[in-house]
């Protein structure tokens, strides 16, 4: 006849012990999944803009954007440029801001150089930025009520213009910020996530 278990609080119990042991590795389970659904599960975490994201690790964030011919001017700001005809160039920069409060990563494309001329019309959004700036676009005014969409100063999409807020940050939810204006002559993009 086998012995049933004895659940008392004596501590040399070895039933009382596994018990114990069990508790905290179920409760650190539920603890690490927990944080992983918060971390890594967060569609708004993932976007990539220049290949890098929120969610990624600060140490991979470098090797990314070098790859990409990204020079780190610091820990936090990488830069690289384009030629462009007449003597003009684009300047890229990425940056990124962990504290505290909040980690942020700002995108950046302008032109120098040459001689700016005004006339010339209109020129359309790079090809290599119209999917992000879409994405931003539809996250901060796509599926929201009219009296949002004038707080957050949507404007109409272009394929010359896709901004909101004025190119500021607008806050799209109690964690997020999302800065959008993709023109041809410069660029500015981010998200921000505030702990």
């Amino acid at each position: 006849m086998t012995k049933p278990f004895n659940f008392s609080a004596n501590p040399g119990n070895p039933a009382l012990g596994w018990m114990t042991f069990l508790s905290v590795m179920l409760i650190s389970v539920a603890v690490t999944a927990g944080q992983s659904a918060n971390n890594n599960d967060d569609p708004l975490k993932n976007i990539e803009i220049s290949g890098i994201s929120l969610a990624m690790p600060l140490d991979k964030i470098t090797g990314i954007l070098t790859a990409q011919g990204y020079s780190a001017v610091s820990s936090r700001l990488f830069t690289k440029q384009g030629e462009l005809q007449n003597n003009r160039r684009t300047v890229f920069r990425i940056e990124i801001e962990d504290n505290a409060d909040s980690r942020q990563i700002t995108y950046y494309r302008s032109l120098s150089g040459g001689r700016v001329k005004t006339a010339g019309g209109d020129r359309p959004i790079p090809e290599y930025e119209v999917d992000i700036a879409r994405q931003f676009y539809q996250l901060m005014c796509e599926n929201i009520t009219e009296n949002v969409m004038k707080e957050r100063q949507c404007e109409p999409q272009t394929e010359y213009n896709i901004t909101a807020g004025n190119g500021r940050f607008v806050q799209i939810n109690d964690r997020y910020s999302m800065q959008l204006n993709a023109t041809a002559a410069n660029s500015a993009i981010g998200i921000r996530y505030t702990y």
